[in-house]
């Protein structure tokens, strides 16, 4: 469900007679480490974490087409050598036993595959007459979930521990959808493609022959997941062609919730949500650079960076993921490579960090 080590812990003393100011107390909450770092101008993705912090990502190294990777704050990277033959393999997902998922190129097509934490990997079926397939997420049985394609359109998919496939159904309409997210009970949500955008859609643990359809924000025009929890809280985007706002389907049913952009940005995007409802990303646009958010129900959306001691030399631009402990996955760049914010993120090296709550 992307060196150095930088710890700074601050301690707040405050007399009995002067109120606690919380906005300062949130400030001295947590630390931020380096625990890699992704060169510039290079091929480089950083998806995803589990519960233990290991961020799973792609990286190319050398001459060869890319490979999967994953970092930990105790081992830094290590490198997933999928022991398959190919000119590009892209990594996704990650587990909380460092199950990891993904796909490579091969003669006839892109081919999802599963890999296990002592390198060794297996290719994932496909439907019938399909030729290409991706996996994108698995959850802590083992189960995963992407998509097959073939003449017929590309159809969302779901694999059980064996690698057997299994079709989740469309919404009615489309021939084209993908999942992207599953929680560790089997709750699976992800996009199916229409002509004014796509729409995000959840299949149930218990009812996967029916798509129920999520909606957007009023006014938009498409929306995707990017993340769940146990409880079968969805986070994702919600958009039109103006700009996007990072959401919440809540699992009790109510209606589709606009968690806001940050000060002087435009757009926001959601990339993960702990099983508190704390949920981490992005908010870009405007005349400012990329900030990293974290948004919880009691305080609202809030600049990851301002919540970091002071001085750490360091921009995190983006949160992608967020454990059950509030400790966070974070992408950014050391702010002397880009004192002004002008540069794009992918024209500095960006380092890989963990954010953690004290």
């Amino acid at each position: 469900m992307s060196i150095t080590p930088f710890k700074f812990f601050l301690v707040l003393v405050v007399s009995i007679l002067v109120p606690i100011n919380l906005a300062v107390a949130a400030k001295l909450a947590y630390s931020i480490k380096e625990i890699g770092e992704l060169p510039v101008g290079i091929t480089h993705v950083v998806r995803s974490a589990n519960e233990s912090g290991d961020i799973v990502g792609t990286l190319k190294r050398g001459k060869r087409g890319p490979d999967g990777a994953t970092w930990n704050e105790n081992e830094g990277r290590r490198d997933i050598n999928t022991r398959m033959k190919s000119d590009y393999t892209t990594t996704l997902g990650i587990n909380d036993s460092k199950h990891t998922v993904g796909s490579v190129n091969t003669q006839t097509g892109m081919r999802a595959f599963r890999s296990l934490e002592d390198g060794s990997s297996m290719y994932l079926d496909q439907l019938p007459n399909d030729t290409s397939s991706a996996a994108i997420a698995i959850n802590g049985s083992g189960r995963v979930v992407g998509w097959s394609s073939g003449s017929s359109g590309i159809k969302a998919v779901t694999w059980n521990d064996i690698g057997k496939v299994e079709s989740l159904p469309n919404l009615p309409g489309s021939n084209s959808c993908r999942a992207l997210v599953i929680n560790d009970g089997g709750d699976i949500a992800g996009a199916c493609d229409f002509s004014s955008g796509s729409r995000a859609v959840l299949w149930k643990e218990n009812s996967r022959d029916e798509a129920v359809d999520l909606g957007f924000l009023p006014g938009d025009t498409w929306s995707i997941p990017t993340g769940m929890n146990k409880k079968g809280d969805i986070v994702g985007n919600s958009g039109s062609e103006e700009r996007h706002n990072a959401v919440l389907w809540p699992k009790n049913g109510k209606a589709i919730k606009n968690l806001g952009v940050l000060s002087g940005r435009v757009s926001s995007r959601a990339l993960g949500i702990n099983n508190d409802g704390d949920v981490v990303g992005y908010s870009e646009g405007g005349h400012s650079r990329d900030h990293a958010f974290i948004w919880t129900s009691k305080t609202g959306m809030k600049d990851l960076n301002e919540l970091v001691p002071s001085g750490s030399g360091f921009v995190l631009v983006q949160a992608i993921a967020i454990n059950s402990k509030g400790n966070i996955s974070a992408v950014g760049y050391d702010e002397s490579m880009n004192p002004d914010g002008h540069l794009h993120s992918e024209q500095v090296p960006l380092r890989i960090f963990t954010v953690r709550r004290h």
